[in-house]
């Protein structure tokens, strides 16, 4: 399929989505959103591992286009754009990574956050800047910043509207890593690497569980592990798991 306004790669059981507006930084458009709910309907029925997104040129995404989302129904838009993506990420049994290539504001922040690992080039900066322009945000900031960084520091940076530089992102725990600009792409494969040294149903697994325990008291998040431990233990990687360290070899995941 051709896109306008996203690149989708495909490198065995690793894809790629880059947001390619990169004389607008990227800025989503309706259109680019509908592009990438496209590259994830068949993305996601695919036999894929990991999912990476970046960005064209020197801004992972400046947020939305203000002059390019307007609509008749803009809540509507935004559920069927925004919302649907973020809670599609989140609910795929596969890691998901961003790659922050540069500046990463307002829905991009979003994006990001939505993500299971952030990985930041030195010079990128983060961060929700809608307050300063009369908007608040619209699409999971408020929900996942003070859960990964604490109420205290999520309250100002939302509030102030502040850009956090990637390396001041790193001391709060809002990036996993932070590289030198050239050698992004580099550390972003090399990690990717790492997930795709891990069995697939056991990483998707693990994620469900952390997913599910965010919205469920302690009771069921404890019934809901057990169960999914106990469907792993009826599939092939756990049986795997115990052939090679009985043979004492690695694993061979399929």
């Amino acid at each position: 399929m051709t896109y306008e306004q996203i690149l989708c790669r495909r490198d065995g059981p690793v894809a790629t989505i880059v947001l390619n507006r990169p004389e607008k930084l990227n800025a989503f458009t309706f259109r680019m959103l509908g592009e990438i709910h496209a590259a994830l309907d068949t993305l996601l029925f695919d036999d894929l591992r990991a999912l990476v997104f970046t960005g064209a040129g020197r801004a992972f995404s400046a947020g939305d286009d203000l002059i390019d989302m307007g609509g008749a129904d803009p809540a509507e838009d935004i559920r069927r754009g925004h919302h649907r993506l973020i809670t599609r990420l989140r609910g795929v049994r596969l890691p998901v990574v961003a790659a922050l290539n540069g500046y990463t504001l307002g829905a991009a922040f979003d994006l990001a956050l939505a993500c299971d690992f952030r990985i930041a080039a030195a010079d990128a900066e983060l961060g929700d800047v809608r307050v300063p322009r009369a908007m608040c945000s619209m699409s999971g900031a408020a929900f996942w910043l003070p859960r990964i960084i604490g109420m205290t520091r999520a309250t100002e940076i939302l509030l102030l509207g502040e850009r956090v530089p990637a390396l001041r992102a790193l001391e709060l725990g809002l990036v996993h890593r932070v590289v030198p600009r050239d050698e992004l792409d580099a550390a972003v494969a090399a990690f990717v690497d790492r997930l795709l040294a891990l069995p697939p149903a056991a990483l998707g697994a693990q994620k469900a569980c952390i997913e599910y325990g965010r919205s469920h008291d302690l009771p069921d998040a404890l019934e809901y592990e057990m169960s999914e431990l106990i469907r792993g233990f009826a599939c092939d990687e756990w049986r795997e798991a115990i052939r090679a360290f009985a043979e004492k070899r690695p694993p061979r995941w399929r």
